[in-house]
Order: C-alpha cells, then structure tokens, then sequence
C-alpha cells in the first residue's frame, strides 16, 4: 500500500497540534447589577391630612308667607345681600288692616261694657253695706257681670293682637343678614292658601362652615379637647390647629380656619365622626355648597421619610430592598402609613422585636429596582462627580470595585 502525500500528512499534523493547543470554553457570569441609593430621612416635619366636603352657610332661613292674600310686591333683587331688617315681600294688606280696626272697635265696646258693669256693681255693694236696700244676691250678680265684662276686654284685646300681628306678617322682613335668592313667587300670585308657601330664602356665609367627616384615627388625638362636665365648650391644640381649604380647581382659600364642632359620637358603620371647620370669609368668596378639601396639618415627630417610588407590595404586604453587607440585598419588610410629604412616604420607626423599618444608616435601592431580588449581590452607583475643589465623596462600592479589578488583570 502506497503511503499518502508528506505535504498532506504535514498539514494534518500541524492542524491537530493547533487544536490540542486551543483555550477551553469558560462561563463568565454577567457583573452585579448597578442600583442607586439612598438612607432614610429622620427629622420632625409637618404633614397634612386631607378631607373632602362641602361649604354650607352659618344660618339659613326659609323666608314663608305667613297669611293668606295676594303677593303685592318684592323688594331686593335676586341674589343680593340683605341686611337684618331689610323689607323683602308685601302682601296686600288691605283685609288685616280692617280686620285690626273691627278689632279695635270691639274692645272699645267691651272696655264700655265694663265701665258700666263696674260702676253698677260698685253702687249696689254701697247699697247694701250702707242701708241693706238691696239684697245680696243682686250684689253677687253685679259683681258676675263685672268679672264677664272683664273678660270680653281680655278677649277684644287679644283678638286685636291676632289682628295686628296678622298685619304684620303683610310686610316680611330679613331676620339676618346674608344673602337671599331669587324670589319663588311673582307678584299677583295667591300664596298662603294651604300651607305657609316658600316665598326664598336667605343663607349667611360670613362665617361660613366647612363640613366633613375625619377618621376615628386621626380624631383619637384631640379626643382630649372634647367638651366635658369640666370644660364645657372645649378647648386644647384641636381648636388651634391653622386649617387649609382647598377649593375643587386647586386653588388654595387665602384665610386659615379653625375647628368649630365634633359631633358626639363616632359612626360604627364608617368609622368617622361629624367635624366642622369654621372660616371668617370676610371677602365673602365662598358660597354653600362649595366642594373642597380641608387640610389638617400634624406635626410627626422623627419621621422617617423615604421616597414612595421605593416602596414595593405584593401579598406579603410592603417592603423595601436594602442592602446590607458585602452589598448583598435584603428584604426589609416595612409599614406605611397615611402621611406624605410631597413624593415621599413617612413609615413606621424601625422595630428590634420584629426587624421591620428602616434605621438611620440602612441603605435602600431606588433604581433598577426590577434588576434586584432578595440575595443578589449589587454595585453602588457612584455618587455625581463633586465640583472642583471639592474633596472627592467616598466610593461606595469599596473594596468590591478592587477585588474585581485584580480578577480583571489576572485574567
């Protein structure tokens, strides 16, 4: 058998050499993931509570014709502000004003009846203590008649009363002032017929009341403020509280309010109590029925304060990342409550017992959080370079950036 080609058999050679020489395949795992972050921030800070309501006015009154007759005339114009006193409406006048001088002359005839029957009475008692030339019996029917003389003057009197007042309610007037609405009845119109009919109705919105209902948790707190047997009207730090009303576009009312009422007793269906919140309102800008939010301002002692966008939920309830040593994260079960300060969220001090919250010095993820899972070691971003001058901000990866430094070079 004839042997092959030596320039064949060379490059054979040479081929299985450079094989047998090559690097072997390795994995190189991907580097950690690079997150930003950041401590909690622990200081004293005020924040706001907000509620919904409604505006409503200090007094509110139905203005009704008291009489029957014929609407004759109104004077104000719709909408307007009225004063204490002010003329509204007319009613024709023309049959209580009869009816007060029949009134009249009926107690006049009475008061003459009486005169007469006492002046009788008198002279028969003179009769009999003087001479007995009468009996007693007349004496006694003098005396009846008197007494049925005084009581027709009694009754003449007040039916002019009834009469008088009657012409009174003729000419309705405002009890107080605010402002009234447009009129219900045009004149010419018969109004009093069966029912004392509607005729408007006049609301006073300087103060004005701000209604709503606050939570059984935030009112816990001013439950000392409470009237009681030893203080009355109330008092305490509820009724100092500067509250702040905002009106349904956003626009903040420019005057502060006060706590004014707390209902006394706490709805077991909702959990809330009736409040009310009382503003001068001296430009006259508000009117009933406007919507807002009232502003309730709560002073948080040691707050902790970390940015709301950080904060993760799933069916275990709310936790943060954070990490801890070597880098390495950590899950840190947390517990929110109601309050906030512009985008960041107040959460409950840290508990030793039950290691949920943050301390000072916790470092927790606020970027690339959907690159981060529980036992996942992590690079720190590194901090904004510092102006010139500045002395350079500490690295915060540390020691981890060196050891892959010299895995790098060894490689």
């Amino acid at each position: 058998m004839r042997h092959s080609d030596p320039f064949l058999f060379a490059v054979l050679t040479a081929g299985l050499a450079l094989t047998g020489c090559a690097k072997k395949n390795e994995f190189v795992a991907p580097p950690p993931p690079e997150v930003g972050v950041e401590t909690p921030e622990i200081k004293t800070t005020t924040v706001f509570s907000e509620y919904a309501g409604r505006t409503s006015g200090s007094a509110r009154v139905e203005i009704r014709a008291r009489v029957k007759g014929f609407l004759q005339a109104y004077h104000f114009d719709a909408g307007q502000y009225v004063e204490k006193g002010q003329l509204l409406f007319t009613i024709e006048p023309e049959q209580f004003e009869a009816a007060v001088e029949t009134a009249k002359g009926n107690l006049a005839k009475a008061e003459a009846d009486l005169e007469i029957a006492t002046t009788s009475w008198k002279k028969l008692k003179k009769a009999f203590e003087g001479s007995g030339a009468v009996s007693e019996i007349d004496v006694l029917s003098a005396e009846a008649e008197r007494k049925a003389a005084q009581a027709g003057v009694d009754i003449a009197r007040a039916a002019l009363s009834d009469a008088e007042r009657d012409l009174g309610y003729t000419k309705i007037h405002a009890p107080f002032a605010g402002r009234v609405s447009s009129p219900l009845v045009d004149q010419g119109n018969l109004v009093g017929v069966a029912d004392p009919t509607l005729l408007t109705d006049i609301i006073t919105t300087q103060p004005i009341y701000f209604n709503f209902d606050g939570s059984e948790r935030e009112t816990l707190k001013y439950l000392q403020d409470m009237p009681n047997a030893e203080n009355p009207t109330g008092s305490g730090k509820g009724k100092e509280l500067e509250l702040q009303l905002v009106l349904s576009d956003g626009t903040p009312f420019e005057e502060v309010g006060r706590f004014d009422f707390a209902d006394n007793s706490v709805d077991p269906n909702s959990g809330t109590i009736r409040l009310r919140a009382s503003f001068e309102n001296k430009k006259g800008l508000l009117v009933d029925g406007l919507f807002a939010r009232l502003r309730i301002p709560n002073e948080v002692e040691d707050a902790v304060l970390v940015p709301a966008a950080a904060i993760q939920r799933d069916l275990g309830g709310s936790f943060m990342m954070v990490v801890g040593e070597g880098n390495v994260i950590q899950r840190r079960t947390i517990v929110p409550n109601s309050l906030t300060v512009g985008n960041k969220k107040i959460i409950e001090p840290f508990d030793e017992a039950s290691g949920t919250g943050l301390q000072a010095d916790d470092r927790f993820v606020v970027s690339n959080l959907q690159r981060v899972r529980e036992g996942v070691t992590v690079r720190i971003e590194k901090p904004a370079a510092a102006p010139p001058g500045a002395d350079s901000p500490p690295d915060p990866n540390g020691s981890a950036k060196e050891s892959l430094k010299t895995k790098e070079k060894a490689e």
